[in-house]
């Protein structure tokens, strides 16, 4: 049986990825790497196997560090800072322990105390392998800034510390700072990224290798391919399966594979939802052309979508061509009863709602024509976090609110961020408080709600803003508000059913601004 959980799960396949990572990190001008992948694929057991190789084989490395940055999540600058010192400090404390003391201990930033060991580890020959795993996670609260990826871009140019990530998507993807979307620090990695998908001919080769008992007939490796397009978990539970109900060895037949696909189909039916729910909904709904049309031309469709589906395993791509929708992938769709469009089916439970509704607020989202770029990629990010990550979510909802101020001033202010003198005699005329400040200063935080409601009319001064109307600062008055609470959540849990609505309104935000702003700004 091939064992698929815990911390010493073997790698299977996968040499010739091993093999280009083992090259990036070995030439003397090394490189740093993104490995990109789905949940399942494997990132993380190539990547131990990686630091094995690394530890146990000549190399020019004396100390390698795996940072599970999924479970250690560090939520600011500091303590970002602070955990890579302590993760460092174990990597060196073997051949290199007078260094130790000066990390393991980090009080406040301790960046210059990383960058003074980098210098030493170089003049004394050594080097660290760095090697991010999960990097998705710091990533996403949207809260580290670009002081700190600039830190790193000064640390990474240091000859003694080479990096390697892994994440879900490509670095610049999952950036939601905006100041942190403009740091040096992700050139720094090679543009094409190390990708881990479904098992390739070689991988499938030296995995049935194992099973030298079993021999499988040519019919019955397109079945596997067939059900599972190679995809690592499908894959391997099929296998498992297989094996627990022979009693002995031989050949395995087309119809002896279709039946233990059946069979695995209930372990498998958590891990294909969760691959299923991290699609979008224009993925979800090109797979379903697949399955009921057959291959489809590549033509008119977006790549991310099309390459959702191959590295996931739920379709093939070849050459201009996305064909052979997995059929363990159609037998789970079965289950959920995705095939009906009825409200009843698709809503009538808690559970549908909550699996649901994040595709009809992602086809809202695709509605927008014009839409800034920057507020789409908050929006589509959004859609990613729910239904499984509320909290995450609502921590970004700060960056939808920044975004759309910036864009209202941008129009309605071209010149410069100083008030028009007009406004401010009108309002002063007319007691709106408070706008004396604003004869030096330009309103920042929660006096932007303010400024935006003066600016679209009150029940003593009437509307001068340009473009902007009520209808967008009524509907800015609840997300800011949802904002607030996702930057002071203080412990308070985050219902799914809040969230969803909160991201409603940010995308009727989006809407509504981008309907009224003109499309220069």
């Amino acid at each position: 049986m091939f064992r698929l959980t815990g911390t010493n799960v073997p790698m299977l396949g996968r040499e010739g990825v091993l093999q280009r990572l083992l090259r990036g990190v070995a030439k003397p001008a090394h490189q740093h790497l993104q490995v990109v992948g789905p949940r399942f694929a494997g990132k993380t057991i190539v990547l131990r196997e990686l630091a094995k190789r690394v530890i146990s084989a000549p190399s020019p490395y004396t100390g390698v560090l795996t940072w599970d940055l999924g479970h250690q999540t560090p939520e600011t600058n500091v303590e970002f800072m602070q955990q890579f010192s302590r993760e460092l400090a174990a990597a060196v404390a073997s051949k290199h322990p007078a260094f130790v003391d000066d990390l393991r201990n980090p009080t406040g930033n301790p960046y210059h105390d990383i960058a003074g060991v980098l210098e030493l580890l170089s003049e004394e020959g050594g080097k660290v392998l760095a090697i991010l795993d999960g990097f998705d996670k710091p990533l996403s609260n949207g809260r580290l800034t670009r002081t700190l990826w600039d830190q790193m871009r000064v640390l990474a140019e240091k000859p003694a510390l080479c990096i390697v990530t892994s994440s879900r998507k490509t670095l610049r993807e999952l950036i939601l700072h905006p100041d942190a979307q403009t740091s040096d620090f992700w050139n720094i990695f090679d543009p094409t990224p190390i990708r881990i998908g479904p098992f390739d001919d070689a991988d499938m080769d030296a995995l049935l290798a194992k099973m030298p008992d079993l021999s499988f007939k040519q019919g019955a490796r397109t079945e596997l391919l067939n059900a599972t397009n190679g995809f690592p978990v499908m894959v391997l539970e099929v296998l498992n399966t297989l094996i627990g109900t022979r009693a002995t060895g031989g050949d395995v037949d087309a119809t002896e594979v279709v039946r233990a696909c059946e069979e695995a189909l209930p372990v498998l039916h958590d891990k294909i939802g969760a691959l299923w729910l991290d699609c979008s909904s224009t993925c979800q709904d090109l797979f379903l052309i697949v399955r009921d049309q057959g291959p489809v031309s590549r033509a008119g469709i977006g790549n991310a979508d099309i390459e959702a589906l191959h590295e996931r395993g739920f379709a093939q791509h070849v050459g201009n061509r996305l064909q052979r929708a997995s059929r363990l992938v159609c037998l789970y769709l079965d289950g959920q009863g995705t095939t009906g469009t009825s409200l009843a089916r698709l809503f009538g439970t808690t559970e549908g709602y909550q699996h649901h509704l994040v595709g009809v607020l992602e086809r809202r989202t695709a509605q927008l024509e014009g839409l800034d770029a920057s507020l789409r990629r908050f929006l589509e990010r959004a859609a990613r976090d729910l239904p499984e990550d509320p909290k995450i979510f609502m921590t970004n909802v700060r960056g939808i609110v920044d975004q759309v101020f910036e864009l209202i001033w941008k129009a309605e202010l071209p010149q410069s961020r100083r008030l028009p003198s007009n406004w401010m005699d009108v309002w002063k005329r007319n007691g709106e408080r408070r706008v004396e400040e604003w004869e030096t200063t330009f309103p920042q935080g929660v006096h932007r709600l303010h400024l935006l409601n003066l600016m679209t009319g009150t029940d003593r001064s009437l509307r001068c803003a340009k473009y902007v109307t009520k209808s967008t600062q009524v509907l800015m008055n609840g997300v800011h508000a949802f904002g607030d609470f996702g930057q002071h959540q203080e412990g308070a849990p985050i219902d799914l059913g809040t969230a969803y609505a909160a991201l409603h309104l940010c995308i009727e935000l989006a809407a509504s601004v981008t309907r009224e702003l003109p499309a220069a700004s």
